[in-house]
């Protein structure tokens, strides 16, 4: 049985300013907040309850010029829950080393072969793992390698309890009690899964039902769940009704208003969580060298609390200030 959250971040500012040694600045707009001050390397008790309040509070958390071995990524994801282990590919298990809790993420090939997976293509908006009965929760990035400024490979951003807020109320009330089918076929590159079969038609996708409004098991706040856009369905619509109320809601979510986009330096780290947000990658310039080194934790299975039409929004859903 899922524990609902009783609100508290519904009810109480966000976390910001100065605490000890570490400092929490927002980020301007919906989402996202700098941390000052906190070196992931000597995370301790202390300061990972403020590193974890901000990360349910703003989303996102972005900490400058760490220098993270992979054991020190695994120690500080950890903390936050159970592994989310990638999967075994054979350039995934060449390069990997002794930490199997991490992916490489690069478009950098030796001798001929990529260290790495997702390439320097477009990588379409999705959460992580949306595919799966059990979603992901925390995703964590370290840029080791990025490309020059202005060459690309920006990661944005979209705060979905945001996007749900912002919905007209005809909307909301279509989507309330909604699912859809989430195929499991192709990855965020638009590609055929290894051993998956082609899907024409998303009625008959293999694939886990979620619902539409997803009320967060934490924070106690909805927002809108929709995993990733290509060749999904509501369930109990006809294909043109759902390929409509599908582009209606992707439109809406992705607008730049309700988010951001970040621009890597070496050295950063970016956390976030899956369960209420989505990120895309561009395509960037083949020639520029990006390695980027993650992990992630399981999150839960996606539901909408009896109550949820009644909930208030979280306080980083609006859309004037932080909140």
């Amino acid at each position: 049985m899922t524990v609902v959250s009783p609100l508290p971040h519904a009810m109480r500012p966000v976390i910001s300013g100065r605490v000890g040694n570490i400092e929490v600045i927002p980020l301007p707009g919906v989402m996202g907040a700098e941390i000052r001050g906190l070196d992931l390397r000597r995370l301790d008790d202390h300061s990972f309850r403020i590193l974890h309040r901000a990360y349910l509070d703003h989303l996102l958390v972005l900490l400058r010029g760490q220098q993270l071995r992979d054991g020190d990524m695994v120690a500080v994801a950890r903390r936050f829950g159970e592994f989310e282990l990638p999967p075994v590919t054979a350039e995934q298990v060449a390069h990997r080393g002794t930490h199997p809790e991490i992916t490489v993420v690069s478009n950098v090939r030796v001798n001929d072969a990529p260290i790495g997976e997702l390439g320097d293509g477009e990588v379409i908006w999705h959460s992580d793992y949306s595919f799966r009965e059990i979603i992901a929760g925390m995703r964590m990035l370290h840029a080791l390698e990025v490309p020059p400024a202005g060459e690309g490979a920006n990661t944005e951003f979209r705060n979905m309890y945001a996007t749900y807020d912002a919905l007209p109320d005809v909307l909301k009330r279509r989507i309330h009690g909604a699912t859809i089918k989430h195929d499991t076929a192709y990855d965020t590159n638009r590609r055929l899964r290894r051993g998956a079969l082609p899907v024409a038609d998303p009625r008959l996708g293999d694939g886990p039902d979620h619902p539409i409004v997803s009320t967060h098991p934490d924070t106690g706040c909805n927002s809108l769940f929709l995993g990733r856009r290509p060749r999904h369905y509501v369930n109990g619509c006809t294909l043109d009704e759902s390929e409509a109320l599908l582009d209606a809601l992707w439109a809406h979510a992705t607008q730049p208003r309700f988010g951001f986009a970040h621009a890597w330096r070496q050295g950063d780290v970016v956390l976030w969580d899956n369960r209420c947000t989505i990120h895309r990658r561009g395509a960037f310039n083949p020639a520029a060298r990006r390695i980027m080194h993650a992990t992630q934790v399981k999150g839960h299975k996606p539901f909408a609390a009896a109550d949820a039409a009644s909930r208030p929004p979280h306080p980083r859903a609006c859309l004037h200030g932080n909140g």
